[in-house]
């Protein structure tokens, strides 16, 4: 196992808790949302943390497995997860949410979308 493998699969990990906690805040979001702009709020923490805890499990298979990353749809799923949780970043400032949960959500994808590449880089050679 490369040095790129284990700490995917590290990031899976921490991908994979790191929605349990979205699941946390977005469930607190949705209790809490009595207007437009708070269930828009959930929404944006919702969608990332199903693709940020779908992504934890196919990345620890895919650290195992490198060929599971050749997948058209793991690379798509991962580019739409990154843009997502920038795209809940930027609703989260325009409208004065408290933001550190979907900034710390971003760097974890962020981070995890680059191990995921060079894992598939790897497996491509």
């Amino acid at each position: 196992m490369s040095q790129n493998q284990k700490i995917l699969k590290i990031m899976s990990f921490v991908a994979v808790i790191a929605a349990l906690g979205m699941a946390w805040w977005s469930s607190m979001a949705i209790a809490f949302a009595n207007t437009s702009p708070g269930l828009l709020l959930a929404i944006c923490s919702v969608v990332p943390c199903v693709l940020d805890l779908f992504l934890g499990v196919w990345g620890i298979g895919a650290a195992n497995r490198p060929a599971r990353a050749y997948a058209t749809t793991y690379v798509g799923v991962t580019l739409l997860a990154l843009v997502l949780n920038a795209v809940a970043v930027v609703v989260y400032v325009l409208l004065n949410g408290f933001v550190w949960p979907a900034i710390a959500n971003l760097v974890i994808v962020a981070v995890y979308y680059y191990f995921s590449r060079a894992v598939r880089f790897e497996a491509l050679k």
